[in-house]
């Protein structure tokens, strides 16, 4: 099942990477990543990187997303999203995802970053309660190590998922402050929660696991670009670390972005104040 989940992710990586398809029709998703099998976690990223550049064609993506969340999905969770079939006359739901998580955190870092970008909250109030659920998705695929699994029906936790996963709760935990909703509390303790987590269970004898599957380990190691070393840079950027310049020139442009993501979010150990500044 180990070997099944990481092939999954690495053919999807490929096909959001390298098989780009042109289109002469406009489509809030295909605008911003132009592949005909969309992967919203890729498209996230890609509309993170594209913010300061086309704010208005991120908005766009942003109310997309928004209106095909599951309620529910086929294994009974609120505020997911399937990955989409889209051509000229159709979005078909593929009716699976590859990491519920991680689609969820990068989502809600790219809203906090849109708000920051644009100062438009409205859109935000307007769409609160998805957010929420969104941000729920999170909280209720957390494990009882404190780790969040990237999918329901696996015990499986990856390492750079669960930063991500840190990221974006304390991002939304930011922008419910900025609201004044007082559930900004209860994300900003899920984050720290899930980030001491990480520490506690993904490192050992000094040594990093770039996932966890029950009890066992995958201790990540320098000569394999993915997941170790791609884990371990992603560590490195989250903790403070410099990430050596040729662990750098093997990775994609997605790697990179989680990279650069993530050290936005370098751990705020205070308040949500914090993140602001110095932070995202």
């Amino acid at each position: 099942m180990l070997l099944n989940s990481i092939n999954t992710k690495v053919w999807k990586l490929l096909l959001a990477t390298f098989l780009l398809m042109k289109f002469s029709f406009s489509h809030p998703v295909l605008d911003i990543l132009n592949n005909p099998y969309v992967v919203p976690y890729f498209v996230n990223l890609t509309a993170i990187d594209l913010l300061p550049y086309d704010p208005e064609r991120v908005k766009r993506y942003i109310k997309w997303y928004l209106e095909h969340l599951n309620y529910p999905d086929m294994y009974g969770l609120t505020g997911t999203i399937y990955d989409y079939y889209i051509t000229g006359t159709s979005e078909v739901p593929a009716y699976t995802y590859d990491s519920a998580d991680s689609y969820a955190a990068t989502f809600l870092l790219l809203t906090f970053l849109y708000t920051e970008e644009t100062g438009d909250y409205q859109l935000i109030r307007d769409n609160l309660q998805k957010l929420k659920d969104i941000a729920y998705v999170i909280a209720y695929l957390q494990d009882t190590d404190g780790l969040i699994k990237a999918l329901p029906y696996l015990n499986l936790k990856y390492l750079v998922d669960n930063i991500e996963d840190t990221c974006g709760l304390r991002a939304f935990s930011l922008l419910l402050w900025r609201l004044k909703d007082p559930n900004w509390h209860y994300h900003f303790t899920l984050s720290h929660n899930v980030e001491s987590s990480v520490m506690r269970n993904l490192m050992w004898r000094g040594q990093i696991a770039w996932a966890k599957l029950d009890d066992e380990l995958f201790i990540a190691n320098d000569s394999t670009v993915y997941p170790d070393l791609y884990a371990k840079a992603v560590f490195y950027s989250f903790v403070g670390r410099p990430v050596p310049d040729e662990w750098l020139s093997r990775f994609d442009y997605f790697q990179r972005t989680v990279i650069k993501m993530v050290k936005m979010c370098r751990r705020r150990e205070s308040n949500p104040h914090a993140l602001s500044g110095g932070g995202f």
